[in-house]
């Protein structure tokens, strides 16, 4: 038996494998870069009683700070340790180890293209780098938050999204600097972003005072009607309809968040075109898949798709294979780790 980790700053999951196979799965707190020793975070998580291993595989986000003496420990209840990023287990489990681009676009982002070489884009951290990421949003929605509530601009839904959230906002400075989990609260921040964004693809039709939002082309798609400040969503058509739920100025998308959203989506896909060129001959194809929670966003996902359409017209988007856990089981079963190997560090017993 393996064990494939697969290790971000919101969650920590470590699955029991079998041949490549998942066959369990735990899921722990992610990891923060304020919690101390990295290594030992990630020992601690993964604990003891796991029995004889054959090799225990980990994708991280995090910075080691003594990969040496993680490897070390787990060779106590394995044969053989690969430890690596979580954007090559991403890439093996998109792709099962053959060619292609993957984004992993989650709290951070960053890209991993494999073809007549390898290239990582971005991946630089919440500091300086992960362009478009769910932190990247986060920071950008409450950047705007705090600019109404000082009175820098006038305040907005992201102002008084950010005060349902994180409560009084003149005192969330102290709660939050001080949280070794800032970076995961802020990333969780942007899912309000993009729902404030709304959806492109949603159309708004003026309808007296109040308008409507008719979803979906080219079927009865769903109704947004406006009643008084709640409005309603009916589905279908004629006497058939049914009220669903209520949306509020959900139909009004706020023009911040939907700039920030558009923004994301264009970092994305520059991220994406990047890592692209480890084709360095000219590709008639080149197969680029998502992981990740932020791109399940319809909006955001849209957004990305029409800006690498333009940046990279030879992209074909495709459902990976597998995510970042099935890549580290895959990669764990494997003898060699072949065109991965120089970005995986090797310890063996």
């Amino acid at each position: 038996m393996d064990l494939a980790i697969d290790g971000g700053q919101t969650g920590l999951r470590i699955g029991l494998a079998e041949s490549g196979r998942i066959r369990e799965i735990r899921e722990l707190p992610g990891l923060s870069y304020a919690e101390g020793s990295p290594a030992e975070a990630v020992l601690e998580r993964i604990g003891t009683g796991w029995g004889p291993l054959g090799t225990v595989c980990l994708g991280l986000t995090t910075i080691l700070d003594d990969p040496g003496k993680l490897a070390g420990r787990l060779l106590s209840m394995a044969r053989r340790v690969l430890i690596t990023t979580d954007v090559v287990t991403s890439h093996a489990g998109a792709f099962a180890g053959g060619e292609g681009v993957v984004l992993a676009a989650g709290t951070g982002a960053i890209a991993l293209g494999v073809g007549d070489g390898i290239r990582q884009v971005d991946g630089w951290g919440y500091l300086y780098g992960d362009a478009g990421s769910g932190f990247w949003i986060g920071r950008r929605g409450l950047d705007a938050a705090f600019r109404g509530f000082d009175g820098r601009a006038e305040p907005g839904p992201l102002t008084e999204r950010a005060q349902a959230v994180f409560g009084d906002l003149a005192g969330l400075p102290e709660r939050l600097y001080l949280a070794p989990d800032a970076v995961a609260r802020i990333a969780r921040f942007a899912v309000h972003v993009l729902e404030l964004a709304g959806d492109p693809g949603r159309v708004v039709e003026p309808v007296g005072d109040s308008g409507r939002v008719v979803e979906g082309a080219g079927d009865p798609g769903r109704v947004v009607e406006g009643v008084g400040d709640s409005g309603r969503v009916v589905e279908g058509v004629g006497d058939s309809g049914r009220v669903v739920e209520p949306v509020g100025d959900r139909s009004r998308p706020d023009p911040t968040a939907r700039a920030i959203a558009e923004e994301a989506a264009r970092e994305l896909a520059g991220t994406v075109a990047a890592a692209a060129r480890c084709f360095t001959k000219e590709a008639a194809a080149v197969p680029v898949a998502w992981t990740g929670r932020l791109l399940r966003d319809p909006g955001l996902r849209a957004g990305f798709e029409a800006e690498l359409a333009r940046l990279l017209p030879q992209a074909t988007l495709r459902p990976p294979a597998g995510d970042s856990l099935a890549g580290a089981a895959l990669l764990a079963a494997s003898m060699e780790p072949s065109r991965y190997q120089s970005m995986i560090r090797t310890a063996e017993r």
